[in-house]
């Protein structure tokens, strides 16, 4: 439940980005680094480690920690770039 909560907050933080509301997207992203850090607690604490959990936990990593900054910084930084 944690790790798909992470999922859904890297993708609102992509939504927000697109969006042009940057700080909350941001803020998404922090949202996102503390429930990296509690799932794997809550895992390793209720002993319901599985092998679905393992990848689904590395797709939430992917989308919250790879894809949602990039878009949020392409948003911020180089969309308004003059390119030659």
């Amino acid at each position: 439940l944690i790790t798909t909560a992470n999922l859904a907050v890297g993708f609102m933080s992509i939504i927000y980005s697109i969006n042009n509301n940057f700080s909350l997207a941001a803020w998404f992203v922090i949202i996102a680094i503390a429930l990296d850090l509690m799932d794997g607690r809550v895992a390793r604490w209720t002993k319901s480690v599985s092998s679905f959990g393992v990848e689904l936990d590395s797709l939430s990593d992917l989308v919250s920690f790879g894809i949602a900054p990039a878009i949020l910084m392409y948003q911020m930084v180089l969309s308004t770039m003059k390119w030659c």
